[in-house]
């Protein structure tokens, strides 16, 4: 993670700080440390199909990427926003998956309500003192920080990647 922070000094030494980022620049860095052939041929292609680091695309990180309870974002209306939790600092969600959604801690039909990337919709808008939280995998939307990507043959159909970067986009 990390934060653009324009800081000044005044000759008092009082401090001011200035940052013009609602969230922070996330990095993850990754590596493949065991691919087949088949692999290997399926992620390069996948790699030159966003043409490296030109288009975004949907992240599963295999440690982190499930939320129990999370409360929900009131948006407007019935709209209701997904959110990542780091203690509590909280930022929306890209995408979710899986979603199982409780009004007042009673699960909710997942009839009453439809998904769209990381917004949930209800049918009918939950009373406006209603607590809303739910469960769910979330996905964040990244890029290739490097447009240049490679693997090495360790022996036969046993192959890692190099260590690589993905930032976050918004």
């Amino acid at each position: 993670m990390s934060w653009e922070v324009t800081e000044e000094k005044t000759g008092s030494g009082r401090i001011r700080t200035l940052t013009n980022q609602l969230y922070p620049a996330w990095t993850i860095e990754t590596k493949f440390t065991y691919l087949t052939d088949a692999e290997r041929r399926a992620l390069m292609g996948f790699i030159a199909s966003v043409k490296g680091g030109y288009e975004p695309f949907l992240w599963l990180d295999p440690e982190d990427h499930h939320e129990s309870k999370a409360p929900l974002a009131h948006i407007s209306g019935n709209k209701y926003q997904a959110v990542i939790r780091w203690g509590t600092y909280v930022e929306p969600c890209a995408y979710i998956e899986n979603p199982v959604v409780y009004v007042d801690g009673v699960k909710r039909d997942s009839s009453t309500y439809a998904v769209s990337d990381g917004i949930i919709t209800f049918k009918n808008a939950p009373d406006s003192t209603a607590v809303i939280t739910a469960d769910y995998d979330y996905w964040w939307k990244v890029r290739f920080a490097d447009s240049k990507f490679s693997t090495e043959m360790l022996f036969n159909n046993i192959n890692r990647s190099d260590s690589f970067k993905l930032e976050v986009v918004r």
